[in-house]
């Protein structure tokens, strides 16, 4: 069974994070409404599959793109072509957005692919960090008074997943458990259903006391000076925040 990022409706497998990150999908795309279409025996799931679609257009790009979060906004109501299935028999081809494509395989609502209303683009990770800085209070139930870490993490964007891995380890022997990852919901954001669902909330509990010692680490972690800097511009703020 493949790995998903579960809180899209649709089965939608990790390997189409760079998709999913940049929001363009692209030609020989395929989707199902149902994980139970990746099973070990196509014979077996085939009769279980509702709807599916592919992805026409646009073509495949074999370039890198830089910028994501601007080229996500950029893509959001460029085209894309697919063909709907159901039950494996073509329904109909579609020319939409990729935001309505998103949207669709997001919420499992396949009238926002055809829908005359553009659909809102979800809440990113930099606004969530803000949301976060502005009202750190629904992570202290779950901090339980230990010195915090709360990392907002975007597990469809690279940099995003390298900079949690690399806090991570610099954090991982003065952990005073292991970390704890929250649902926007559970972390007690505003407006979680609007959030992109690729996000969430990373806790570090520490068994660390001292807040200095604390950002010393995560400062290890992520921060490389420049040759001719004279002083430190690092920030821990610009990574996320601490809750004593």
């Amino acid at each position: 069974m493949k790995d998903f990022f579960s809180p899209f409706e649709w089965a939608v497998p990790i390997a189409f994070a760079d998709a999913v990150n940049l929001c363009r999908f692209e030609e020989g795309d395929v989707f199902y409404d149902s994980s139970l279409a990746y099973g070990d025996s196509w014979v077996e799931v085939k009769d279980k599959i509702g709807f599916s679609l592919q992805v026409r257009f646009p073509a495949r790009s074999s370039v890198a793109t830089k910028g994501a979060g601007a080229v996500f906004e950029k893509n959001w109501s460029s085209e894309v072509r697919i063909d709907l299935y159901n039950k494996l028999v073509k329904e109909k081809s579609i020319r939409t957005t990729q935001g309505k494509l998103y949207t669709a395989l997001w919420k499992n609502d396949l009238r926002a692919l055809e829908s005359k209303e553009v659909p809102a683009i979800p809440v990113r990770l930099k606004q969530v960090m803000a949301m976060l800085k502005k009202d750190p209070r629904g992570l202290s139930n779950h901090s339980k008074g230990h010195l915090t870490f709360a990392l907002p993490r975007d597990v469809s964007n690279p940099v995003s997943k390298t900079k949690f891995q690399k806090i991570s380890s610099s954090l991982s022997l003065h952990l005073q458990s292991k970390p704890i990852f929250l649902s926007p919901k559970d972390a007690g954001l505003s407006d979680c259903e609007n959030i992109a669902p690729t996000i969430d909330i990373v806790l570090f509990p520490m068994s660390l006391n001292d807040k200095e010692e604390l950002e010393a680490l995560i400062k290890s972690a992520v921060y490389v000076q420049a040759k001719n800097a004279k002083t430190s511009m690092f920030r821990v703020a610009s990574h996320g925040i601490i809750i004593d």
